[in-house]
């Protein structure tokens, strides 16, 4: 909706991206105190109607102007980031061990990459057969059912806020604080960011690459239904993976650096692709980049709470969430920025995912390092 709209070469889409990223990522943290006083299932159910909501009125207020728009984007972010906030809060409140939590978070993130795959070519098809119109109602009618089926599934009277540990009024800046004054939540730090403004490029700067290549909308929502679907099939044999390089005494932290690898090499193909113009190089690119997804974004709530020296499960979320809206939206306004103008400025954009290749192999080397020092 957005590129026909605005258009792929356009720096507002960026924006706009960067926007919704930011929303996605981090809104909650401005509801800690709320979030702590609701139980996980309403949260759910209050996170679903919001979704639905924000994605209602961005669609209407995109047809007026997208400036407006941009309020519809919000809080349809919002409603994502509590989604994402109280799945993995519900999973860690109820299980304590860290590879079971490792297994319950892989599970989740098949789920996701599951419903991904038939989300895009699905709604791309019915966008276009039905109209925006019968397209919402659809929308809104499987989030109805979503929101009865989690409330017959949820466990009931689990909050994120334990007894043990009790509520404080904590800033951002004090949380921000708290994770540089700790030398174990560095490494972690770096590379939670790092691995963020990796996954940012895909619904950006590597969307708007292959929406070069055709602006129809069954190909460009094939592009995150191959992504998708290899998410689905390399989760569980990698999720194993991961866990035998953890029975040998490796952290989740050593493991996340080695995701780092593979975005680098995901990028350095894609930077072939966009050089050769080769479709090909982009959809090994992407293959690639879905097995450095399906061993990053387990592992990081896995990492973020090894590493966090005893604090509460709350503050621990919210460290998490600050990293990750700091690196998706910094990931997700660069791929929207810098992409559209290199095109219009080189007709190339390899040096751009080279240079994230760089970056993701600087972020392996802190891994390492970090393991050899311990």
């Amino acid at each position: 909706m957005l590129t026909q709209r605005v258009g792929s070469a356009s720096v507002l889409s960026g924006v706009m991206l960067g926007v919704l990223s930011a929303a996605a990522r981090g809104s909650t943290l401005f509801l800690g105190r709320l979030i702590e006083k609701i139980s996980t299932l309403w949260l759910m159910q209050i996170s679903l109607a919001i979704i639905v909501l924000g994605l209602v009125s961005f669609a209407w207020l995109l047809q007026v102007s997208p400036v407006f728009a941009l309020l519809g984007l919000m809080l349809f972010g919002v409603g994502i980031s509590l989604v994402n906030f109280t799945l993995r809060g519900h999973i860690i409140a109820t299980t304590a061990d860290s590879k079971e939590q490792a297994s319950f978070f892989s599970l989740a993130t098949l789920s996701a990459n599951l419903g991904a795959a038939i989300g895009p070519i699905t709604a791309s098809y019915v966008q276009r057969r039905l109209g925006l119109a019968n397209f919402l109602i659809i929308i809104c009618l499987i989030y109805a059912v979503i929101s009865v089926i989690t409330g017959i599934c949820f466990e009931r009277h689990v909050y994120l806020r334990t007894s043990d540990s009790p509520s404080e009024e904590n800033s951002i800046l004090s949380t921000i604080g708290t994770l540089l004054s700790s030398r174990r939540m560095l490494p972690v730090l770096l590379i939670v960011v790092t691995g963020s403004v990796m996954n940012g490029q895909l619904f950006s700067g590597m969307s708007l690459v292959f929406h070069g290549f055709s602006s129809d909308l069954l190909p460009s929502g094939l592009f995150f239904t191959v992504d998708a679907i290899a998410g689905i099939v390399l989760q569980f044999p990698i999720s194993r993976l991961v866990v035998r390089i953890m029975d040998t005494g490796k952290t989740s932290t050593y493991c996340m650096g080695l995701s780092l690898g593979l975005y680098g090499i995901a990028f350095a193909l894609f930077a072939a692709g966009t050089l050769t113009q080769s479709v090909w190089f982009i959809f090994a690119a992407l293959l690639v980049f879905a097995s450095a997804e399906c061993t990053y974004a387990p592992l990081t709530n896995v990492a973020m709470v090894e590493s966090g020296e005893n604090m509460p499960l709350v503050d621990i979320l919210n460290c998490r969430l600050i990293l990750t809206a700091i690196g998706e939206s910094i990931g997700s306004f660069c791929g929207g920025f810098f992409v559209p103008l290199l095109t219009s400025a080189f007709h190339a954009t390899w040096m751009y995912w080279l240079a994230l290749s760089i970056i993701a192999v600087c972020g392996l080397f802190v891994s390492v390092s970090e393991r050899k020092c311990r």
